[in-house]
């Protein structure tokens, strides 16, 4: 079953990167922009009881992007992002150690508000694939056999722009729905009051437009 829904979503996913690419052939002539983002998450999962934004991985892909009106543009991405957890160990004491490592291929879908001058706050919901699945329990390495195979998540941040090339960037994701399918035991408060796990990372970027000459 994981392996049909992995490939049913990575038929989504292809799908998709396909349009993008071909969207990408034509930005110009379609007064589209396009641009390259890279960038770091800093994430947590809830639910794992590990806490802090302690797993650190790489967030990069390509934004194609059009304006709807002078204030408002929509724009779709083509992300690698990198998630998971891990666990702080104080080097004075003796722990068990645990990294847990989910990498996903997903597609943001966007809207940017352009009315507060070179601060541009956006948001926007997203359909990953899970493309890696790996916890390292204190060197014993295994997979999650209950990790769904797709992650729906919301998005919310905000670009600066520094010039015509480059932006910063600052954003917030956190699953919609649980990413795993194995029912877990609540034993500290939850969002809405909702039981499962939830990537939850917040993400620093540098975008380049690629329009710009």
């Amino acid at each position: 079953m994981q392996v049909y829904l992995f490939l049913s979503g990575m038929k989504r996913i292809v799908a998709l990167i396909f349009s993008g690419v071909m969207v990408f052939s034509v930005a110009k002539a379609q007064e589209f922009n396009a641009a390259l983002i890279v960038g770091s998450n800093f994430s947590q999962i809830d639910g794992d009881q590990l806490g802090g934004y302690n797993k650190l991985g790489l967030n990069a892909g390509l934004e194609i992007s059009r304006e709807v009106n002078e204030d408002w543009d929509a724009a779709f991405r083509i992300m690698l992002s990198m998630k998971g957890s891990k666990k702080v160990i104080d080097p004075e004491v003796f722990q068990p150690t645990l990294k847990i490592s989910y990498h996903y291929v997903e597609v943001p879908l966007i809207a940017k508000y352009k009315g507060f001058g070179n601060v541009v706050p956006y948001g926007g919901v997203s359909l990953g694939v899970n493309i890696y699945n790996q916890r390292d329990d204190n060197g014993i390495i295994t997979e999650e056999d209950d990790l769904r195979a797709m992650e729906t998540a919301l998005h919310i941040g905000a670009d600066y722009v520094l010039n015509d090339k480059f932006n910063i960037g600052l954003k917030h994701s956190y699953s919609l729905l649980s990413i795993r399918n194995q029912g877990v035991i609540v034993v500290s408060p939850t969002w809405f009051g909702r039981a499962g796990w939830y990537n939850r990372l917040f993400t620093i970027g540098l975008t380049r437009n690629l329009n710009a000459k």
